[in-house]
This record gives C-alpha cells, structure tokens and sequence, in this order.
C-alpha cells in the first residue's frame, strides 16, 4: 500500500501527516521537523505526543539526547488494520458468503486470530495431502505480524511429520530472502519437507498476495492486510489447478534440500 494511503486510512490531520512524512525519511528531532515542514516547534512537539499515545511513534536515546522515529513495522501494521476496521465496518473472524448451491462457498477470514487459527488447521490437520502454493515478495513482514519464527517452524515440522507434499512455484532467490529473514532454524526445519518447486523471474511476483491450493478449496491470501478469502467451487479449483499446471511447464525445477544446504554451510563458513 502506498504511504498517501496509509496516512488516509489513519485520518490524521494535515499537520500529523507532514510531520510522519518528515519522520519516515529518517529526520529524528523536532528541530528537523520545524525544518522540513515550517510547523512551529511548539506544535511539532504537541503533535509527537498524539502520535506517540496512538502508538504511530516512538522515542530513542542517542548520547543521551531523545530522539524520534516511526514505530516498528508490527505496530505500525496492527494500528492501521485497525484505523481501517473503524473507517470501513470490518469485522475479525469467520464470515461465510454461500449461494445456495453445493458447490459454491466463500469464507473471510479476517484478523490476526482468525487467520492463525486457518493456517495452523491447515497445516496441521491435513496428512497424505498434497498443496499448491505460490506468492510474492512483499508479505514476510505481513507473516511475521501475525506468526512468530517458532510458530512458523512447528508449522514446517507439521507439514514433514504428515507427510504433505507441498508443490510451490516461487520467485528466483526466494530461499534466499527467506533464510534472512527467518534463520538457520527456520531452513533447518523447512529441509526433508515433500516438495516439488518450481522458480520463475522475480519481476512476475512484486506484489504481496498469495495463493495455497489444497483439494477442497482455494485460499487467496493477503497477509499484509490480514485477510484470507477462502473459495470452495469445483471449476475455480480447476481454473487454479490448471493455471498451475502452465507455468510450471516454462519453469525451473529445483531441488529445494540442496539449496538450503548451501545456505547453511555458507552461513556457518
């Protein structure tokens, strides 16, 4: 989401907006902000402790001097998912939209609790099974506000132990970027699982949704906005199936195991 869009979501008057437009291009003292801006100090400093009680900023000692800066990312997305709740009517949970025929379901999952409730009862339910998974490159930080590395660990450990195959098509250096972000556990943990991967050029894959396929319904996911919309109908699990299917047959095959190995003999050299 762009940051104009941010900001609008968080109904924040024009001066609050100018003043964490200053701070994200990492201006740090109010004196920097009167700079950047022309609001009065004595404004800007009426306008950090609004902030700062909604929880958008924070403060810091550097040589014993205070400073200012954005909060970090997990709060910061937690305080906009909820400014967008109040502003559009949202509600967390579990909402089914059925149409009156038996093929045919749709199910939100909204909110942190009700998305790690569906991920872990698919993941940890599911045994002999095998899934369809593909996503981009912008929602690791929607993963980590929502599951920690631990969790996401067991839920690895869940997919070896049931002996689920997982068949993923995934953006060049995507193992990579992942064992920065999680760890030498978090490889550890995701090595000897089932799978069958396939990887394509990043450029098709800049943006943060996601889609996992198991053989009753389709789920499309938005991590970074804490919703999952879950789609039980035949011939859309056939569409996706087959969508699936065709890019595989102009992508890369690689062995995932090897991979991972290389990542952790070059992290521990």
């Amino acid at each position: 989401m762009e940051l104009q869009k941010k900001l609008k979501i968080l109904d924040l008057s024009t001066k609050e907006e100018k003043v964490l437009r200053a701070l994200s291009t990492g201006i740090t003292t109010p004196l920097g902000i009167f700079a950047a801006t022309k609001i009065s100090r004595v404004s800007v400093y009426a306008i950090f402790q609004k902030l700062k009680k909604r929880g958008l900023i924070e403060t810091y000692i550097v040589e014993g001097k205070k400073k200012w800066r954005l909060a970090d990312a997990r709060t910061l997305n937690e305080k906009l998912y909820e400014a967008k709740k109040v502003l559009l009517g949202l509600q967390d949970g579990r909402q089914e939209i059925e149409h009156g025929t038996v093929d045919s379901l749709v199910v939100f999952h909204r909110g942190k609790e009700a998305i790690r409730a569906l991920l872990f009862e698919l993941f940890t339910k599911h045994k002999n099974k095998r899934f369809f998974m593909m996503q981009g490159t912008a929602l690791t930080q929607g993963w980590k506000n929502v599951v920690t590395a631990e969790e996401i660990n067991t839920l690895n450990k869940s997919i070896k132990n049931n002996n689920m195959i997982a068949e993923g098509i995934l953006p060049k250096n995507w193992f990579p970027h992942q064992y920065e972000s999680w760890g030498k556990s978090w490889a550890e943990e995701f090595m000897g699982r089932a799978a069958a991967t396939y990887e394509i050029e990043e450029k098709f894959f800049n943006h943060a949704g996601q889609i996992f396929m198991f053989g009753e319904a389709v789920y499309l996911v938005a991590m970074n906005e804490l919703i999952i919309i879950e789609i039980k109908h035949s011939e859309i699990q056939k569409m996706i199936k087959s969508m699936f299917g065709a890019i595989e047959e102009g992508a890369r095959k690689i062995d995932v195991n090897q991979v991972l190995k290389e990542l952790i003999e070059k992290d521990t050299k």
